[in-house]
């Protein structure tokens, strides 16, 4: 987080990719793998969206595949940073 800061800091025309699954993905699924409890592994994540315009950068949040591709050109297109927020499906596998 403290790198979005930064760009906007000195201006930097950087896009960030997020995938935000809310949850420790790659340990919940060596959970699941190995036949144990999945525990411990959810979170509480504020919205990198809102986080993103707060510090000054373009921020957007993607809910459905539909939206990817128009939410990544526009924060390609930026002139400045950007945080795209893709918003995914931690049980799926």
């Amino acid at each position: 987080m403290a790198e979005l800061t930064t760009a906007v800091k000195y201006g930097v025309s950087i896009t960030h990719v997020l995938l935000n699954n809310d949850k420790l993905g790659k340990i919940s699924k060596e959970q699941r793998i190995g036949n144990w409890e999945v525990w411990q592994t959810s979170l509480h994540n504020p919205s990198f969206e809102k986080y993103a315009d707060l510090c000054g950068a373009h921020g957007v949040e993607v809910t459905a595949a539909e939206g990817l591709e128009v939410a990544l050109h526009t924060a390609l297109a930026h002139n400045g940073p950007a945080l795209v927020e893709i918003r995914s499906d931690a049980e799926f596998v």
